[in-house]
């Protein structure tokens, strides 16, 4: 599978974390359970943790503690989350639910996301999605992809959207209040329908952002009654270049294609990545890094920055593209810690992210 441009990730060695990622990177708990083999209910107060490819998909599970999904493709069959109930995809992993996935209908506890994607991570429901009154965070670089039927919950629960992450909805969404999403960082992220949208409750912003909004939002469907910046919609459009590259009109292709180009490449071999439409390469090293890298462009690019975030997005580091076809050395800022950073280039509205190294 080819992408003009995606996003590499440069693992480093040791990670520093702040308060607001530290959840969403690390091993399974200290004292995780292995999760019941057979339909079961995840008890109050207790941390399950999946490290590998499961399929666990003829069964239901509850959820009222904390489950972690983190590594490999982990399948699983209905699932309900109770408002005490967590769910995490960590960095990297990715939890298809085939079923439909329930949240719990009573008051929300405000402190709790119940359902986290982190850095990097895919939620893949491939039934439908009845939301209840659960809390929802798609953290920076993560995707979302609900394949039936979005049912929003009372109007007190919180769908969050990091910078760089996106949500993809195949079938129905109810839209049930004015500012639905809420977006956590000042950067890009993007929000794709391919099917129709319903308002319930009241016409209003598709973010609490308003006009202010930096949502790329396609709309396969024209969306009325939605108010959203028109410099980042494609409402009912043919196109999509308000999309991640890759989109197409084929439910999932954002959310994977997101998914897809978050790599990892070991070693101090260069990273290369074809370009589709040129025979020239790009590439960036050495990996793990120490106190610069080394990168190489195609002659026809149109990257014109590169910046750097940490996986709370915050901006580290930015810089302009220096002219040259040959391979060009970026010093990384004296003061990076070690730990996993999203390396990403931009211009003329497309992007490439990659995982890159720090010892």
């Amino acid at each position: 599978m080819k992408y003009i441009h995606g996003l590499i990730l440069l693992l480093i060695a040791t990670c520093a974390h702040t308060s607001a990622s530290a959840q969403c990177t690390g091993n399974c708990p200290p004292g995780s359970l292995a999760i019941p083999a057979g339909s079961a209910t995840l008890t109050t107060g207790s941390t399950y943790c999946i490290s590998t490819t499961t399929n666990l998909s003829g069964n239901a599970y509850t959820v009222n503690g904390t489950l972690v999904i983190q590594s490999g493709t982990v399948t699983m069959g209905s699932v309900t989350l109770e408002k005490t109930g967590v769910i995490l995809v960590k960095f990297g992993a990715k939890l298809i639910i085939t079923g439909i996935l329930t949240g719990n209908s009573t008051s929300p506890v405000s402190s709790i996301d119940n359902l986290v994607v982190c850095n990097g991570g895919l939620l893949d429901i491939t039934g439908s999605f009845s939301q209840g009154q659960i809390n929802i965070a798609v953290n920076d670089f993560g995707a979302f992809k609900v394949t039936g039927a979005w049912t929003a919950g009372a109007t007190g629960s919180t769908v969050k959207i990091g910078n760089g992450s996106v949500i993809e909805l195949c079938s129905s969404f109810n839209m049930n209040k004015n500012g639905f999403f809420i977006e956590t960082s000042t950067g890009i992220s993007y929000l794709v329908t391919h099917a129709s949208m319903i308002q319930s409750a009241t016409n209003g912003y598709l973010s609490t952002l308003q006009n202010a909004s930096k949502i790329k939002w396609t709309a396969d469907a024209p969306a009325a009654f939605v108010s959203h910046p028109a410099a980042y919609t494609c409402n009912g459009c043919g196109n999509y270049n308000l999309a991640p590259t890759g989109t197409n009109t084929g439910c999932g292709s954002a959310a994977n294609a997101l998914y897809n180009q978050v790599l990892s490449y070991p070693g101090n071999q260069p990273v290369v990545r074809t370009e589709d439409n040129n025979i020239d390469k790009v590439a960036i090293y050495p990996n793990p890094a120490k106190k610069y890298l080394y990168l190489q462009l195609p002659k026809k690019h149109t990257y014109t920055h590169l910046s750097v975030f940490t996986q709370a997005g915050q901006l580290t580091y930015q810089t302009t593209i220096k002219a040259g076809s040959g391979p060009t050395r970026y010093d990384l800022p004296a003061q990076l810690s070690t730990g996993i950073y999203f390396v990403k280039l931009t211009g003329n509205a497309t992007s490439l992210i990659v995982r890159l190294a720090k010892d």
